[in-house]
Parts: structure tokens; C-alpha cells; sequence
């Protein structure tokens, strides 16, 4: 009885995670293709004209910075990220969910634990005033406040994956 109301828990709020994931994978797409729109508009202004655009070194690596950590959560809960199957492919289906079960439960561990010390960054960004000085001056607090939200998203994933590590097992492995 009880694991059949951890299952419809999972079921029901992981719609709603699944809904943020997808949010932060259209961030990331999104930026994405800003970074490629504007370095090829940068090649054609800097080979035509002789002027590129001021700052937009900074701007991608911004961008790449926010397009990393909001789309590996998604990454993670569509079982796109790269994995070492060598010794769940040898083993057991039973014996290889217990041992996704624990990775899961350590991902889980470690997502958690980056994302409380990550908001302790930011906090602390934030009531210290840091800026970053680059082509522009902004609030260090801005870069930083993707970790968190991205360690705590991957945490709730892997916490998902923990409860329900069948849904590992369902694509295809190996070469």
C-alpha cells in the first residue's frame, strides 16, 4: 500500500517537475540560439564592416553558462547524459535497479549538497555586493543564481529516479 502512494506521489508531482524541466530546456534551446544567431551576425559585421559586436564574448559565455545549467536537468530526467553501463548490462535487471537505485540516491546526495553551498554563494554575492567587470558591469549574484535552481532541479531528479529506477531500463544500451 505504501509504495503504490509513493508511486502516485511520484506520478503526480513528477508531471509538475517534468513541466519546469521542460521550461529550462527551451531556456536552453532558447539560448542557444541566440549564442549561434549572434556570432554569425558578429562574423558577418566584423568581416563587412570592420565592427563587431562589443562585448559578445562575455554575453556567450554567459549564455553557455545558463544553456549548461538549465538544460542538464532535462538531460538527466530524458536519460540523454552519457553513462557507464559496462557493469548494469552484465548484471541481473533486478541486481542493475539496485545498483541505479544507489547512484541515484548519491547523485541525489551530491545535487543537494551543491545546490545548498551554491545559494550560499549567491547570498553572499549578493549582500556583499560583488560585481563582475568585464565588457559590462553586473551583479556577480545574476551568474550565479542558475546553480542553484539547476542543482535543486537535478536533485529532485535524481530523487524521482531513486523512487522509480525502472524507467532507466526501458531505452536501449551499449554500442
Amino acid at each position: 500500500m505504501r509504495n503504490i502512494r509513493i508511486h502516485t506521489w511520484v506520478s503526480r508531482y513528477g508531471l509538475f517537475l517534468d513541466h519546469i524541466l521542460n521550461l529550462f530546456a527551451f531556456l536552453a534551446g532558447t539560448v542557444l540560439v541566440c549564442i549561434v544567431a549572434a556570432i554569425s551576425i558578429n562574423i558577418l559585421l566584423r568581416n563587412l564592416f570592420m565592427s563587431p559586436i562589443y562585448g559578445l564574448l562575455d554575453l556567450v559565455e554567459y549564455g553557455l553558462l545558463l544553456l549548461t545549467f538549465s538544460g542538464a536537468p532535462w538531460v538527466l530526467s530524458k536519460y540523454a547524459h552519457v553513462t557507464v553501463d559496462l557493469v548494469t548490462s552484465a548484471v541481473p535487471l533486478n541486481t542493475a535497479q539496485l545498483i541505479a537505485r544507489y547512484v541515484s540516491i548519491l547523485g541525489f546526495c551530491v545535487s543537494l549538497v551543491v545546490a545548498i553551498y551554491s545559494l550560499e554563494a549567491v547570498v553572499t554575492s549578493q549582500s556583499h555586493g560583488s560585481m563582475i567587470r568585464t565588457a559590462f558591469v553586473i551583479p556577480e549574484w545574476w551568474v550565479l543564481s542558475i546553480m542553484p535552481a539547476s542543482f535543486t532541479l537535478l536533485a529532485l531528479e535524481f530523487l524521482r529516479q531513486a523512487i522509480s529506477p525502472s524507467r532507466n531500463f526501458t531505452t536501449p544500451k551499449g554500442l
